[in-house]
């Protein structure tokens, strides 16, 4: 680490004290929450998809289009989950800037991902052809989209609770948008209507509330 980098005598003061306060963590805590944590977003995004059921014009996407959508966003999900849930050796998780790089880059490429892709495919129904597609179709969306994440924003904090005790709210931020990103993902392959306008307002906006809950419920955390 370098001079630049070291932290204040006082921010160190507050982190040895915040570490002193809590329980010790058995060892492996982290790997067995992350994998009971990943096996119930799996349950949990199963279910969902059942009960929410799959699109009805899927025979019918274009595969190129359909396909870059599916990975850029569970890429893009996966990516926010492990900034969110690293915690390192020493309990800090990642720096203050990996942090906010992540939590401003990964929705600005989710973004260009719906405006340049959505518009061209992943859709057989356009917003303006479809009847059903008003704006209060987009807002049940997002009302969907929060319904599926909340639970793994329940989830992520679990992982980490105890265990990150640097930049929480950062971090918290990060398992909010990680839980957007992979709701996102489930409701792309129920919802039918395309546009960039319905995706934007839809399925990408939520993530928004989502980022400030994570980093306001791992906030309070801090000591």
């Amino acid at each position: 680490m370098s001079i630049q980098e070291r932290p204040s005598s006082a921010a160190r003061d507050r982190f040895l004290q915040a570490a002193a306060r809590q329980t010790a963590a058995r060892p492996g805590a982290w790997a067995r929450r992350v994998w009971l944590a990943g096996l119930a977003t799996v349950a949990w995004l199963m279910t969902a998809m059942a009960v929410l059921g799959i699109r009805p014009d899927w025979i019918d996407l274009p595969a190129p289009t359909l396909a870059t959508t599916l990975v850029g966003l569970a890429a893009a999900a996966m990516v926010a989950s492990v900034f969110g849930l690293a915690r390192g050796q020493s309990m800090a998780g990642n720096t203050t800037e990996t942090l906010s790089a992540a939590a401003v880059a990964i929705p600005l490429v989710l973004l260009l991902l719906v405006i340049a892709i959505d518009p061209r495919g992943a859709s057989t129904l356009s917003a303006s052809a479809n009847p059903g597609a008003s704006p209060w179709h987009a807002w049940s969306c997002d009302g969907l989209v929060v319904l599926v994440a909340l639970p793994l924003v329940g989830l992520g904090l679990l992982v980490v609770r105890g265990l990150i005790l640097s930049r929480p709210a950062l971090a918290g931020a990060c398992v909010g948008l990680a839980a957007a990103t992979w709701a996102h993902l489930l409701i792309r392959l129920h919802c039918p209507v395309g546009g960039a306008g319905h995706a934007v307002v839809g399925h990408l906006l939520p993530l928004l509330p989502l980022m400030a809950l994570g980093a306001w419920v791992k906030g309070r955390q801090r000591p």
